[in-house]
C-alpha cells in the first residue's frame, strides 16, 4: 500500500526542471503549482485572519515543493492555494483543478487506484475525542452511540467495519470543525479522527480530551488498524512515465526536508505544541522506495 517511486536524487536547480516533463511546463509556462489544501484543519492547514497567510505543517510542506520547483524567494507568488475538503479533494485532482494535494489525504489501496501518491510524509494514528466528563474511556463504550468523523475520511469506514452489536452510530459532517459543533451541542458523544486534527480541535475546547491508541482495543488496532499514513496526492494523466517523474521529484523533495531539518522544523512548530511528542521523519518509508 505505501509502496511509492523512488526519490528523484540529485534535484534538479529550481527553475532547471526535466526537458519535456510537467515540471517544466508547469516551472517555465504556467510559472505556480496549483495545490489542494485544508484551510480549517488546524494544525495542518488554517488561514491566518491577523496575516492573511496560509499556516499549517501541511501548508509547510506544500511550501517546501513549490520552493524546489521555483526556488524559494517569494514562495507564495508561485502557488496558487486552493481549499478542499475530504468530500471534493480527489474529484478537483482527478478534473485537473489541482497539481497536487497536501490535505491530511491517508494512503489507502483504494485511493491509489484512482490517483497517485508520494511516500509517506506523516505517520498519523487515529485517536477519539470526547467531553472531560463523558465518562467515556475507550470505543467498547460508544457501541450504539453517536460518534462523528468527517465526510469521506477513512476514520468513518474503519469504524462500518465493527461487529453490529459493538459498532457506533456512524455521523459524518462535511468537515471534521463541524463535529466539534456537534460534541458541543451534545449531538454526538465523540470525534474519531487522525491525530494531529483532534489535537487541533481539542486545543479550540479545554473540555474536550483526546484518547490514545488504547482506547479502541488490540483487536481494533491488530494489522495497522489505526495507521493513518499522510502522502502528497497526484493526478494520473495517462503519461505513466511523467507520471513516476513528478512523483519521484515530490519524494526527493521530502527526502531533502526530512533530512535537513525542515520536516523537524515544521513539526516542532505545527504538530509537537498539540501532539506533546517529539516527532520523527517518516525517512524509513523513502528509503526503502530507493531500494
Amino acid at each position: 500500500m505505501r509502496s511509492s517511486e523512488p526519490p528523484l536524487t540529485p534535484l534538479p536547480p529550481p527553475g532547471r526542471m526535466p526537458a519535456g516533463s510537467r515540471l517544466r511546463t508547469i516551472a517555465r509556462d504556467r510559472g505556480y503549482l496549483r495545490i489542494g489544501i485544508v484551510t480549517d484543519a488546524p494544525p495542518a492547514g488554517l488561514m491566518n485572519w491577523r496575516t492573511l497567510r496560509l499556516e499549517g505543517f501541511d501548508v509547510g510542506i506544500a511550501r517546501a515543493v513549490a520552493a524546489a520547483v521555483f526556488g524559494p524567494t517569494d514562495v507564495d507568488s508561485h502557488i496558487q492555494f486552493r481549499a478542499v475538503t475530504t468530500t471534493d479533494r480527489e474529484d478537483l485532482l482527478r478534473s485537473n483543478m489541482v497539481d497536487m494535494l497536501v490535505a491530511t489525504m491517508t494512503i489507502t489501496c483504494e485511493r491509489k487506484r484512482q490517483v497517485r501518491f508520494s511516500s509517506v510524509y506523516y505517520e498519523a494514528t487515529l485517536r477519539l475525542l470526547v467531553r472531560q466528563d463523558s465518562g467515556i474511556t475507550g470505543l467498547a463504550a460508544l457501541a450504539g452511540r453517536p460518534v462523528c468523523t468527517s465526510a469521506g475520511s477513512t476514520a468513518g469506514e474503519k469504524l462500518t467495519r465493527r461487529p453490529p452489536a459493538q459498532a457506533p452510530k456512524v455521523v459524518t459532517l462535511p468537515r471534521i470543525a463541524d463535529c466539534l459543533v456537534a460534541l458541543q451541542y451534545g449531538d454526538v458523544d465523540a470525534i474519531v479522527g487522525d491525530d494531529v486534527l483532534l489535537a487541533g480541535l481539542a486545543a479550540q475546547d479545554p473540555y474536550t480530551t483526546v484518547l490514545g491508541p488504547e482506547a479502541f482495543g488490540p483487536a481494533f488496532a491488530a494489522d495497522g488498524g489505526l495507521d493513518e499514513p499522510y502522502g502528497i496526492a497526484m493526478p494520473i494523466t495517462g503519461d505513466s512515465a511523467d507520471d513516476d517523474l513528478f512523483v519521484s521529484f515530490v519524494n526527493g523533495v521530502l527526502r531533502s526536508i526530512m533530512v535537513d531539518g525542515t520536516w523537524s522544523r515544521l513539526y516542532d512548530e505545527w504538530l509537537r505544541p498539540g501532539l506533546r511528542v517529539a516527532g520523527q521523519p517518516p525517512l524509513a518509508g523513502l528509503d526503502a522506495a530507493a531500494r
